[in-house]
């Protein structure tokens, strides 16, 4: 484990990187600056200016690892910095742009021929006929805006049912899922070592099992779990399984479902140390068995999210009405659009245009922030960060290891005054 009392910004080498010092003096300003802000005795001015540059400020709102975002500041993205922000949001989405160009074509198909035949200078219709259809035009230009409202509402409306399910599915795989995962982890790793074993290859392997059942995962999802060369890149190489323990994965007899199946190496590691007489009562055992359980339910439940997604023929019949609302708001705004470019009303051309293309961007983009949260570790943008999370679970269990290994002093003292045999 690093030692954490090494400052950040110093080599290998014994050097000290220039870029590091600039970057932690300045965190360390902005940090106490930040601190003074809650202080009534902070000049106004100061305030002021460090609102504007946590809010204006030409860093980057997220943090990047492997294409994924990692992590994010909401109050720079609730400013106007938001149109600066691209990289890591739907804005990289091509195919929001293809269907901008077409809807911009039905649009001007539309709008370009019923120009053509009101205008009189083309001349393609007589006088008569012109100023019927213009006429026409204007008496069904209310039912025109009401027909698109109520089209809009109905695809706002649904597109919100889907999105609140979506987000929740979401959040249950992050936090009933990957967070249960830790969650049992961490416990029976602080439990064995503080009232089993300090035995490092028993606490290892705890760690171990379980960041091998995190990345099988990510491997399963992106269509990998059957790929030597790949599982053995993101789980031997790494150091998180032996070629041994590899090859016991990937035996013909049990490949199925791996990410919750090895689970099971943790029962064995409880079951091994409870046949050795080291877990010296059946609370302990059971309490243990528990978080294995805990544990691999987090790794169900990602399962049953990822392979059971919402019904087929709702997904269906929401991209339709939305697609259908697309091209009848496009269709509906080239209509009107052709009688105000008539009276050369160059603004309401300018907002019968922009309605017809920004709603639909809005749609379409909710429609693939959605897709893209289907399936957190498939590969696309918005997954979860795989490195940043199996970094996590490593260090966090070193962490509660190494803490239980060197309580403050009055706990020694006081377990040298007074000792005795544990119960457990």
């Amino acid at each position: 484990m690093a030692d954490v009392s090494k400052p950040m910004d110093e080599q290998s080498d014994g050097s000290v990187d220039e870029s590091s010092v600039l970057v932690s003096t300045r965190s360390s300003i902005i940090n106490a600056d930040k601190h003074a802000i809650a202080d009534e005795k902070t000049p106004l001015i100061t305030k002021l200016r460090l609102t504007l540059d946590e809010a204006y400020s030409m860093e980057d709102s997220s943090s990047f690892e492997h294409g994924v975002v990692t992590d994010y500041e909401p109050y720079k993205l609730s400013t106007m910095s938001v149109f600066c922000a691209c990289k890591g949001t739907v804005i990289q989405d091509f195919a929001l742009f293809f269907e901008l160009f077409v809807l911009t074509l039905v649009f001007l198909a539309v709008a370009l021929p019923l120009y053509a035949m009101q205008s009189r200078a083309i001349g393609l219709a007589h006088g008569p006929d012109r100023r019927a259809l213009f006429d026409k035009l204007q008496d069904q230009e209310s039912n025109i805006r009401k027909f698109s409202l109520i089209m809009t509402m109905l695809a706002a409306f649904l597109l919100s049912l889907y999105t609140s399910l979506m987000v929740s599915r979401w959040w249950a795989i992050r936090t009933g899922g990957v967070g249960a995962m830790k969650a049992a982890t961490s416990d029976i790793l602080i439990s064995v070592s503080q009232f089993v074993t300090k035995d490092a290859q028993v606490l290892d392997a705890i760690g171990r099992y379980t960041r091998a059942s995190l990345r099988l995962l990510f491997i399963w999802r992106r269509g990998n779990i059957n790929d030597d060369d790949t599982l053995h890149k993101e789980l031997v190489e790494p150091g998180i399984l032996t070629n041994d323990e590899l090859d016991l994965l990937m035996s013909e007899t049990w490949n199925v479902n791996l990410p919750e199946s090895i689970w099971a190496w943790q029962v064995s590691i409880i079951r091994t140390l409870y046949q050795e007489g080291k877990i010296q009562n059946d609370q302990m055992l059971v309490m243990l068995l528990e978080k294995c359980s805990e544990g691999r339910a987090g790794v169900q439940l990602i399962c049953t999210h990822l392979s059971t997604k919402v019904p087929m023929q709702y997904v269906h019949l929401l991209g339709f009405i939305v697609k259908l609302h697309n091209l009848i708001v496009a269709v509906l705004m080239g209509v009107l659009f052709s009688s105000a470019l008539k009276e050369r009303n160059v603004i309401v051309c300018l907002q019968l245009y922009g309605r017809s293309i920004l709603l639909p961007f809005l749609f379409n983009a909710i429609l693939v922030i959605n897709a893209e949260l289907s399936d957190p570790f498939d590969g696309g943008s918005a997954d979860f960060p795989m490195f940043k999370y199996d970094k996590s679970f490593d260090t966090d269990a070193q962490c509660f290891i190494e803490a239980g290994s060197k309580p403050p002093s009055w706990l020694d003292q006081r377990a040298a005054k007074k000792p005795r045999k544990s119960k457990i």
